[in-house]
């Protein structure tokens, strides 16, 4: 029953998973049992996967707005000198990229931030001002940093 239920966990494919159906079936264990019991799904997993994928989709936008502002940072004085109204498109352009970096990693904190309730280990406050306060100037690091954690923790759900 639990390849049944856990087989992508073990690193099997559905092959694998059909015929433990199988043989369970041969001990009169149907798939309906299965069903009732909970031990055909495993929707705990399937719900941390369906988080983790969120949290990599809005992380992965807002390490590429993250890189986006440290550029402009960089191009705004250089640019400034030949041109003033390049200069003011490009600070606008930062701010509004800076709003939608905000708005994205607030949205992959709360993606974690669930994917650890889901899973049933605390992600404290301590793990919220860290991901606040180090997650900002250094989310390049923490970006690898918290997908291979997650990444980690999901081969642990059982």
């Amino acid at each position: 029953m639990d390849v049944v239920k856990n087989y992508r966990q073990y690193g099997y494919d559905d092959n694998m998973r059909e015929t433990a159906i199988s043989v369970l079936e041969t001990r009169g264990i149907s798939k309906e049992h299965l069903e009732i019991t909970g031990n055909l799904n495993n929707k705990t997993y399937d719900f941390a996967i369906e988080l983790y994928n969120s949290f990599s989709k809005n992380s992965k936008i807002a390490f590429v707005l993250f890189v986006i502002i440290l550029l402009t940072n960089i191009l705004i004085p250089i640019i400034a000198v030949n041109s003033e109204t390049v200069a003011t498109f490009l600070l606008l352009a930062n701010w509004i990229i800076l709003i939608a970096y905000f708005v994205f990693l607030i949205k992959s904190f709360l993606n974690q931030n669930r994917f650890y309730k889901t899973i049933n280990q605390d992600y404290g406050t301590e793990g919220a001002l860290m991901y606040f306060f180090l997650g900002m100037p250094f989310y390049i690091f923490m970006y690898f940093y918290f997908r291979k954690q997650m990444k980690e923790k999901i081969h642990e759900i059982k």
